[in-house]
């Protein structure tokens, strides 16, 4: 910035002018860890960052099967106390979908879309929900654990694990579903014999169900707050707790709370994404709700809805009625749409269940046969379509939207009776089943006059049909997504001031991922922490997988054993064990430690450096041989006077000059602090001048380095060598657009041994 003078230029007077101050060096961030791996939900293909536990768990989730990273996660903040914090990056294998749920507007008579809620972003997370139903083509299809569902391109890797089936010939009894192939075939537990129960016969119908199991992101909508006849609010919930609350929402997109934008562009928001699918008049029936309709009947106590509506799509004027069968609970919302072949024929598809069969005018559908078929669809409806005064004719189509409750979903939310009519006037929900409300003793929906007007219900609705994106992972979906030095998402840490960050794939001990993590890390100027799998139980496989297999190199370090047993997080019975990943506690041990030292000039090793979540090692009570570990670079988890500890502060060096593990971590970390806080002398003046302020610049930032200790000398000037003089920059270096500083630090060393002699005094020696 150029200097500012004020007064006068060429008259008489007193000027001012305001010099330029001193440019100083910011220090970075201490502590971080980027971890890649599989999380239970997060963007995919973004950087994420989490400073905290709760970040964590808003962003990234919990604790799941499919992988160890959480465990090093939360283990990472437990132990860093609020020092560093994590980058992570989210790697699926492509498959993953977002849990979704249709939004109708408030027009009772037909039910019409007008948007979409979907879970932020894809996994089970959001509500894993799904149904699947259809006919195999013969009994050999079915075993005692499998079942050939023929279904060779609708499913991905294991979508069914932890759902059931239920076939149709045999009543009262599911099966356990433990994962599925991209073929179509599943199966269940080893202990099964559904050939068996099945029996013979011609009934070969399956169903697949998964279930949220209280594990969904769920949504209410009611009217808006500032304009409740016009716009609307929505709430969100993940697993069952209130999260947030979008208190006035507008379908208009010319609105400044059009909702698409107000949801969407919320930086704070990690659970909902919104889809517009609108393209007609904002008026006020056009906002959603949770269930909107017609009433058939109403007692005191109960309404009764009328749960579908039909449409006929017919230029020619055709003009049929339709009654609904006998439903049941179990009847699951769908859209049946039924394409005339005939004028008294035509064929029924379900959006959720694909063909449903032959529909007769006049008779009873029982989908998807005839009625009283023995291949019923029990998750279908059953009905009648009666020709009218007008018939049909080839090619119209009819449209049957079938609107059910879900059995008990709604208890303790609100019925309005009679919206349209009695804004205000609602009812707390104690019971439902498909079809019909129950509210609070003592209530009188008679009051409202409800009978043939429209209710609406705010209760809480669960997302459903999320997949994760985990079965199919290979090696390459970690080295492309994760470890990438061209376009992993790691490469947007530059220019954040976050210095050192220790990279780590928890969990992943594939010589392929680690070796790509390294080379990433060495790339980056960053460190890597190598794992050994847990089945590496001695020293000598040890050090054979880090000389012959990983490779050793000046920014990988290592701790044996890598895994260790701690408490069960998710509890199940007392004293139950979990083998993890010790990357996240030893990270956050570290980050502590160089936070409590403002620096890594400490070695983050020693009786202090404890890792008090861990149980037992792999290891068992063998006392690891540190005189040949160590030597190697290999430091050692072990226990001291009750404690497990970290033990060894030495890197897998190649070059002796960097066996020390802090110091690696200590160059590293200035190395990123310089490279990101010069940009300012970018295209100055190249002169004596501009070199001066570069040298102030350095001897402000490394004098508090020495007086803490990270720079070891009797004086700053022993400690710290700066060098940017016309030696160095003589009129040809200027000339070419450099300017050269040269740096010489004496880094802190650390204490490996305490060597201490001791012997018997001789007779001639003083005692005084």
């Amino acid at each position: 910035m150029a200097q500012r003078r004020y007064g006068p230029t060429r008259g008489a007077g007193v000027t001012i002018t305001e010099l330029e101050g001193d440019k100083t060096i910011e220090p970075a961030a201490l502590g971080f860890a980027g971890y890649g791996g599989i999380l239970e939900k997060g963007p995919v293909g973004e950087l994420i960052e989490a400073t905290n536990k709760a970040q964590f768990g808003k962003k990234c989730g919990s604790y799941i099967d499919d992988s160890l990273l959480p465990d090093a996660a939360l283990g990472y903040y437990d132990l860093a106390n609020g020092a560093g914090g994590l980058l992570l990056v989210r790697v699926t294998d492509g498959n993953e979908e977002q849990a979704a749920h249709t939004l109708y507007a408030r027009r009772g008579d037909v039910l019409t879309p007008m948007g979409t809620l979907k879970a932020h972003n894809g996994g089970r997370w959001g509500g894993k929900e799904l149904r699947f139903t259809k006919d195999l083509s013969a009994i050999g299809k079915l075993t005692e654990t499998t079942l050939d569902t023929e279904e060779t391109t609708a499913f991905a890797t294991d979508q069914w694990k932890g759902g059931y089936i239920e076939l149709a010939a045999v009543a009262n009894k599911r099966y356990d579903i433990v994962g599925n192939t991209s073929a179509g075939v599943i199966t269940v537990a080893s202990d099964a014999t559904m050939l068996t129960d099945h029996g013979g016969g011609a009934d070969l119908r399956y169903y697949l169900v998964l279930e949220n199991e209280a594990k969904a992101v769920s949504f209410m909508i009611q009217d808006g707050e500032d304009n409740p006849d016009s716009e609307f609010s929505v709430s969100i919930y993940v697993d069952g707790a209130f999260v947030k609350k979008y208190p006035n929402l507008s379908t208009d997109p010319t609105s400044p709370r059009y909702w698409v934008d107000v949801i969407n562009d919320d930086s704070s928001n990690f659970e909902v994404e919104a889809v517009d699918l609108w393209t007609g008049a904002h008026t006020a029936d056009v906002r959603p709700a949770n269930h909107y309709g017609k009433t058939a009947t109403v007692t005191a106590t109960v309404l009764t809805a009328d749960i579908h509506d039909f449409a006929i799509n017919s230029p020619g004027g055709g003009n049929p009625t339709l009654t609904l069968g006998s439903t049941t609970d179990a009847m699951v919302a769908q859209k049946i749409t039924i394409t005339m072949t005939a004028a008294t024929t035509g064929t029924a598809v379900s959006d959720k269940f694909g063909a449903l069969g032959t529909v007769t005018l006049g008779t009873l559908f029982n989908p998807p046969g005839a009625a009283g078929g023995a291949l019923k669809n029990k998750w279908a409806p059953p009905f009648t379509v009666t020709a009218g005064a007008s018939p049909l004719v080839a090619t119209d189509t009819l449209v049957i939207n079938y609107k059910p409750f879900i059995l008990d979903s709604l208890i303790d939310g609100r019925l309005y009776p009679n919206k349209p009519e009695s804004k205000l006037e609602y009812y707390r929900i104690v019971d439902n089943n498909h079809s019909s409300i129950t509210v609070a003793d003592g209530s009188d929906l008679t009051m409202s006059g409800a009978t043939g007007k429209y209710f609406l219900v705010e209760a809480p609705q669960e997302l459903t049909n999320g997949r994760d994106g985990n079965a199919d992972l290979v090696d390459a979906d970690y080295t492309q997504q994760v470890w990438d030095t061209s376009n992993s998402p790691f490469n947007r840490i530059v220019n954040r001031n976050l210095g050192l960050v220790k990279f780590a794939t928890p969990g992943i001990t594939s010589t392929a991922v680690q070796k790509a993590g390294i080379a990433y890390a060495e790339a980056k100027n960053h460190q890597y922490r190598y794992e050994a799998a847990s089945n590496v139980l001695t020293e000598s496989a040890a050090i054979t997988l880090v000389n012959d297999t990983l490779g050793r190199n000046d920014f990988a370090v290592m701790s044996f054993p890598s895994y260790a047993y701690v408490a069960d997080p998710e509890g199940g019975a007392e004293g139950k064990r979990k083998l993890i990943s010790c990357t996240g506690m030893i990270h956050g041990r570290e980050a502590r430690i160089a936070a409590d030292y403002t620096g890594y000039h400490k070695a983050e090793a020693g009786i202090e450096a404890t890792l008090p979540a861990i149980l037992a090692l792999p290891t068992g009570e063998t006392i690891l041989d540190e005189e040949s570990l160590n030597p190697v670079g290999i430091g050692v988890i072990k226990k001291v006077k009750g404690n497990f500890i970290l033990w060894g502060d030495r890197t897998l060096y190649l070059d002796s000059n960097w066996k020390w593990k802090h110091q690696r971590e200590q160059m590293s970390y200035y190395e990123h602090v310089l490279q990101e806080n010069f940009d300012w002398i970018i295209f100055a003046i190249n002169d004596p001048v501009e070199e001066k302020k570069a040298i102030v610049s350095f001897q402000t930032y490394f004098y508090p380095e020495w007086t803490k200790r990270a720079l070891r000398g009797d004086t700053f000037e022993d400690s710290t060598i700066i060098k940017i003089d016309a030696e160095n920059n003589t009129d040809a270096t200027r000339a070419s657009g450099d300017m050269n500083a040269e740096i010489k630090l004496r880094l802190a060393d650390t204490v490996e041994r305490f060597n201490i002699f001791i012997g018997k005094q001789g007779i001639f020696e003083s005692v005084g």
